[in-house]
């Protein structure tokens, strides 16, 4: 029997590309305002919307410093699939799974596994080096844990919507690509003066 590993890979880590995360970020902010819990839209999105930012950011950090580097090869690039990924689903689930206030060591395991998961993918992959996942995962667990800490419980109300808006997003997005890190370094390029 042939498997293959690698399309399974790539099935995976699709579940982590901006294309199904940012849809799942908006509209997860606006059901939490539709349904009354103000406090879960604006403290939840903000977390989330500070962890993407983060992301972005540090991208165009490796990018400037390999362009002022001249260093050969490509730029440092943060995992976004990881560090989405796990700050995302990480703290969906958590809020989900748990009904009450837990210690952040108990709303450890869920982010983790997504951010393992995540990792292995980019890795398997040849997407990412180990050090770019490894701060991904950092960035995108530490959200998590903090959301997850802050907003727990999730109102009983929420509880089949956000989960209907998570499977319902996948089912609609899941394949699709956002190429951020192409068009990241497409407009970075257009930045650097010609010499």
């Amino acid at each position: 029997m042939n498997f293959n590993y690698l399309g399974m890979d790539r099935f995976a880590t699709d579940f982590g590309d901006g294309a199904v995360l940012l849809p799942i970020f908006g509209l997860s902010i606006i059901l939490f305002a539709v349904f009354g819990w103000v406090r879960g839209a604006i403290v939840w999105g903000g977390l989330a919307g500070t962890a993407l930012a983060l992301l972005m950011t540090v991208k165009f950090i490796g990018l400037e410093w390999a362009y002022l580097s001249d260093a050969p090869g490509r730029a440092f690039s943060i995992s976004g699939h990881v560090a989405a990924g796990s700050a995302i689903y990480g703290s969906l689930l958590n809020l989900l799974i748990f009904r009450k206030r837990k210690s952040l060591l108990a709303c450890l395991p869920v982010p983790v596994f997504v951010a393992s998961l995540f990792s292995y993918t980019r890795l398997a992959l040849h997407s990412h080096t180990p050090a770019e996942v490894a701060l991904g995962a950092i960035l995108g667990v530490s959200v998590a844990l903090i959301s997850s800490r802050v907003l727990i419980p999730l109102p009983s109300r929420l509880i089949i919507p956000t989960f209907a808006i998570m499977l319902i997003t996948i089912m609609f997005f899941h394949g699709d690509h956002s190429h951020t890190e192409t068009l990241l370094q497409t407009q970075f390029s257009a930045w650097t003066p010609d010499l």
